[in-house]
């Protein structure tokens, strides 16, 4: 009898403990009770490989910005974090096709969401890389081909943050970026996206004191029917109100050789590494 109340007592605790622990583990929201978390987008990175029920190490309708592509050998999960990286590459061992094709000096990376999601706060804790590479957190509906090839209708886009982590002129190198964009259909990622609606009020940059790849930092957007919102360690930077983004956007992670913004990067610096601590996503209860 005292054997089976001490296994149901251990029993107990240990139940209690688990509940605890789980409770412990939601993440709570900076906005408030009102939010609840949503773990289909969310992604604490432990482990050691990605969650590819949740994300693609590729893009499945965009191989990269020329004159780089997206490798998804380039992609990890290691010590608890997300990790892309961007690599000068070898000219004796890129293929003929990538030759061709322009894909030929560097090898980037990008991480974006299998689904969409529609509205919400969105918040990563990130540091970029050590080179003139453009890391980037964003959302965007690339747009399914039956309406991407078609007039009279437009692709969307949230840029969260993109920044450098070292580049030439010290200020791009601590500016923070943030902008929307919406190119009009006909579209095709990188290739056709000139058509663009003019948009008020459609980016933000700011001169930080600090060097992106320093040190992890928390970024965080709140979109809603009404407003987008911009934040940087729990503070507020830029606002605006929401006038097209209503339809459910994928969530993306990636690296980016930016040759008309900035130039190509030092290959003195490469490889070099863009990790993310965790993306968290809550909706409105």
């Amino acid at each position: 009898m005292k054997k089976a109340i001490l296994c149901i007592s251990l029993f107990l605790f240990v139940v209690v403990q688990v509940m605890a622990q789980s409770d412990t583990e939601i993440p709570v929201c900076p906005l408030g009770n009102e939010w609840k978390w949503v773990p289909a987008f969310s992604d604490e990175f432990e482990g050691t490989t990605l969650n590819n029920e949740k994300w693609w190490d590729f893009n499945p309708a965009w191989v990269g910005r020329k004159p780089a592509y997206f490798d998804r050998n380039n992609v990890a999960v290691k010590n608890g974090h997300l990790e892309l990286s961007a690599k000068s590459l070898d000219p004796s061992e890129v293929s003929v096709e990538n030759k061709a094709r322009g894909l030929d000096k560097f090898s980037t990376a990008i991480v974006k969401s299998k689904h969409r999601i529609l509205y919400g706060y969105f918040e990563a804790r990130s540091r970029s890389m050590r080179s003139g590479v453009c890391n980037a957190f964003w959302l965007y509906d690339p747009l399914d081909a039956d309406k991407k090839y078609r007039e009279g209708d437009a692709s969307e886009e949230i840029d969260i943050f993109e920044l450098f982590g070292k580049l030439p002129d010290p200020q791009l190198q601590r500016t923070f970026w943030a902008t929307i964009h919406r190119y009009e259909t006909p579209y095709v990622e990188s290739v056709v996206n000139k058509k663009k609606t003019k948009l008020p009020n459609y980016s933000f940059k700011q001169l930080m004191p600090y060097d992106f790849y320093a040190d992890f930092h928390v970024y965080g957007f709140l979109w809603t029917p009404e407003k987008l919102v911009w934040y940087i360690d729990g503070k507020e930077v830029f606002q605006r109100i929401n006038d097209y983004f209503h339809r459910p956007l994928h969530i993306v992670f990636d690296a980016e050789i930016m040759e008309d913004w900035v130039g190509l990067p030092d290959v003195a610096d490469l490889p070099s590494v863009f990790s993310t601590d965790y993306v968290r996503v809550w909706q409105l209860k």
